[in-house]
């Protein structure tokens, strides 16, 4: 069928098989024949599965008790963080230190070299060939020292990364976002528990993909009677308590 038509129809055929629906059932009742009413039924229901169809390819009904189970304990959760700001309140508190340690080092370096390079447009920073020598020497150093930071900036982040993927495997934590088909986000939607043991997560994107799975945009979340929050040197601030 043309798209142009589909797009057209798709947002009415919902409507057309409650009416459908609804007729099969008013003429079950008064007629004595059970033909009519069951054609009426089943298109209905093939309008419905037009309708609703690109969801249900995407719906694993094998989970759905799961996800029943999931989205129901979910509905306890007040407040949820951005995967990098979660593991602030539920990951390693020597692992976040050091993470934040590594970041606050990259900005340092990042701000010196971004004032060198001002200097040096200037033409204030090099008086003579001696100093440009000393000048490229400090900048190299800079620059190895920038690299060693931010690898360290991104094994923390792995480690993070991981800890909060086994929280999230064993059911501790709960976690929500955009499911992308064929790079179009679908609605935002409560990721079910199992699927968390064949994804992986990189809370630096906040995104988790696998086994042909891809989240973008995920939040994590506890249920507040089980959450104690901690605020941790350079974490985002706490929520206010209602």
């Amino acid at each position: 069928m043309n798209a142009h038509y589909v797009n057209l129809i798709r947002p009415y055929a919902g409507w057309a098989a409650g009416a459908l629906l609804a007729t099969a059932i008013f003429i079950g009742l008064i007629a004595t024949t059970v033909a009519f009413p069951l054609f009426l039924f089943a298109s209905a229901c093939a309008l419905a599965a037009f309708r609703y169809w690109d969801d249900l390819k995407t719906f694993d009904f094998w989970a759905l008790d799961e996800w029943i189970r999931t989205r129901r304990d979910s509905i306890g959760i007040r407040d949820w963080h951005a995967a990098h700001h979660a593991a602030e309140y539920f990951c390693s508190p020597v692992v976040v230190k050091a993470r934040n340690e590594a970041a606050a080092e990259m900005n340092s370096i990042m701000m010196e070299l971004i004032r060198d390079k001002g200097r040096a447009d200037t033409g204030a920073y090099f008086s003579s060939t001696a100093t440009s020598l000393i000048s490229e020497n400090n900048t190299g150093r800079t620059h190895t020292h920038y690299d060693v930071a931010q690898a360290r900036y991104n094994q923390c982040n792995t480690a993070l990364s991981r800890e909060l993927l086994e929280l999230l495997t064993r059911g501790n934590l709960f976690a929500k976002g955009l499911l992308m088909r064929d790079d179009t986000a679908m609605p935002e939607r409560v990721i079910p528990t199992s699927r968390w043991r064949v994804m992986s997560l990189d809370i630096a994107k906040d995104t988790a993909s696998g086994a042909g799975w891809s989240y973008t945009g995920i939040l994590v979340g506890k249920k507040q009677s089980d959450v104690k929050l901690k605020k941790l040197p350079g974490a985002p601030p706490l929520p206010a308590n209602k």
